[in-house]
């Protein structure tokens, strides 16, 4: 999710029937965090022979396959969507907010993996931007011009305008679109305004998702060649000199592994939370990312199996033989069992808040342990990183 400061929002039929608190859910949480003091002798180090077999692994056993799973899905959603161009049937549009669903999660389990070609062609902006601009949007289905909007490019200065392109396409444009209070809207709720904005947004979506596959594959968009070259056979290309970069850019603290626990704990939980605590109730629910469609646990704990996937070296759950987590398991076993129980405490804490997430805002107690334990996960993420890139 790109991030921007938060737009003003007309107010949106919110449902305000928030979870209330017991006095004992609201007293400071005080967890203490496992990796603090960390001190456990390393018992082995890792070769840079490892290290290029396990960047290798995750080049081709996760990046590569979860993009290539988005495309797929996207075009699929692509495919519902142009469908209700001759629709009279609800099903057709339950049918693409469900390809919509599918879409999202092979997405959410990209989050981290932003650099590169993400990054390098502000796909992460394009596709995924949040706030969006409810009433450049609604607007836009006014006009009927949605050309700027859906092929505008990126503007992610800090005085960007409200209206900016990416605020007005992408999984959002599209959920508000396809969604209501968690449920699939009515074909009747679709003029042909609507209908043909929506097939403009997710024919840009496809563009985007295309463009990330083959940054990585064919290094499309790009001048330096295919981004997994440069992961896996470092020469300076992208900035990566050699291996070890390649590992601290998987795992790095701005848009890698860490990067992503920090920002599921900090602001895609941390934000709504803090506008709902401050008084401010409908600003929390309206900064909630996917509240249209309820799903926004679910892209949480997608993004937490992204990190899972990249240490592990699979999408399946599985430890591969040449991954981070296999080397780290013989620098430092205690370390790498710490993490691996870190991984799974964090998507049991976000699984432990009540659903839909923009209903709970005030369920104090949940809320506080799942951000303490993307919090820790981070902490122990940037002590692997020390121990494999050097940093």
């Amino acid at each position: 999710m790109k991030t921007w400061k938060f737009l003003p929002i007309m107010a949106m039929g919110v449902c305000m029937a928030m979870t209330s608190c017991s006095e004992d859910s609201k007293k400071e949480d005080v967890s203490p965090n496992p990796f603090a003091g960390f001190n456990t002798p390393d018992s082995g180090t890792a070769t840079d022979d490892e290290l290029k077999a396990a960047v290798a692994t995750y080049v081709d056993d996760v990046v590569i396959p979860t993009y290539q799973d988005m495309y797929n899905k996207v075009t699929a959603l692509n495919t519902a969507v142009q469908k209700l161009s001759t629709s009279s049937s609800d099903n057709d549009v339950a049918n693409a907010a469900d390809a919509w669903v599918a879409a999202r999660k092979p997405w959410e389990k990209s989050e981290a993996f932003l650099y590169g070609p993400a990054d390098l062609n502000k796909l992460d902006p394009s596709l995924d931007s949040w706030p969006l601009d409810k009433g450049g949007i609604d607007a836009i289905l006014q006009s009927g011009n949605w050309e700027d909007a859906v092929g505008g490019d990126v503007d992610d200065g800090d005085d960007a305008p409200a209206d900016a392109p990416q605020n007005l396409r992408g999984f959002h444009t599209a959920e508000y679109l396809l969604f209501e209070d968690g449920e699939a809207k009515k074909i009747t709720d679709l003029d042909a305004n609507k209908i043909g904005y929506l097939k403009a947004v997710v024919g840009r979506m496809s563009k985007d998702t295309e463009l990330l596959l083959k940054g990585w594959t064919e290094g499309k968009n790009l001048e330096n060649g295919a981004y997994k070259d440069a992961m896996k056979a470092p020469n300076g290309t992208y900035s990566i000199s050699n291996i070890k970069q390649s590992v601290a850019m998987i795992l790095n603290s701005d848009n890698g592994a860490e990067g992503i626990a920090n920002e599921v704990g900090a602001t895609k939980i941390g934000d709504p939370v803090d506008k709902w605590n401050s008084g401010d109730k409908e600003g929390g629910v309206l900064a909630v990312e996917s509240w249209y469609s309820w799903n926004s646990l679910d892209d949480y704990t997608d993004n937490i199996y992204s990190i899972r996937n990249a240490y592990y070296g699979s999408l399946d759950g599985t430890v591969a033989s040449a991954s981070l987590c296999s080397i780290m398991k013989k620098v430092n076993p205690t370390l790498n069992d710490m993490v691996v129980k870190q991984i799974q405490e964090t998507i049991t804490a976000i699984n432990d808040i009540p659903h839909p997430f923009r209903n709970n805002l005030g369920a104090t107690t949940e809320v506080k342990n799942a951000q303490n334990q993307c919090a820790f996960l981070c902490s122990g993420l940037a002590l692997v990183r020390g121990k494999l890139a050097g940093e």
